[in-house]
């Protein structure tokens, strides 16, 4: 018995680390009704962090829905035994929801940066209450 529960103890661990990296955002309603997810800023590094799988934690703590939008990025859906699908990152979070999205790495992981630094930029932003430029955060992942 003894035995078992140590083999457990060591696979908990194990385990927990092949889910990849998780990256946490909370959306905060602003005044005239627009809204932002925050931090402003992520930072994803394709070295580290899109090892095994990528995360995104979605929170919404405000009284309406709000929509967690990254075009460029893609929804990973896993199903049964089925290839996984891919669809446009688009996730409607519901008042005092918390959502957990798998994120697909392959595009991450094969395009080329897009500035000098060899980073790739992605907005994020609410496109229901916050579609202006001055309401959308970043995604940058670097080499």
């Amino acid at each position: 018995v003894s035995l078992l529960i140590v083999g457990l103890a060591w696979a908990l661990p194990a385990n927990q680390s092949t889910w990849g990296s998780e990256f946490r955002f909370v959306v905060k309603d602003l005044p005239d009704n627009a809204a932002a997810w925050l931090p402003g800023e992520v930072v994803i590094h394709k070295r580290t962090d899109l090892e095994g799988g990528l995360i995104f934690i979605l929170e919404n703590p405000t009284p309406r829905t709000h929509v967690f939008e990254a075009p460029g990025l893609f929804e990973q859906i896993v199903e049964g035994t089925e290839a996984p699908t891919l669809k446009p990152l688009r996730v409607y979070v519901a008042p005092g929801e918390t959502v957990r999205v798998q994120v697909s790495t392959e595009q991450l992981k094969l395009e080329p940066g897009t500035d000098a630094s060899g980073a790739q930029t992605c907005p994020f932003f609410c496109p229901l209450h916050g579609a202006d430029e001055a309401l959308r955060s970043t995604i940058r992942v670097v080499p």
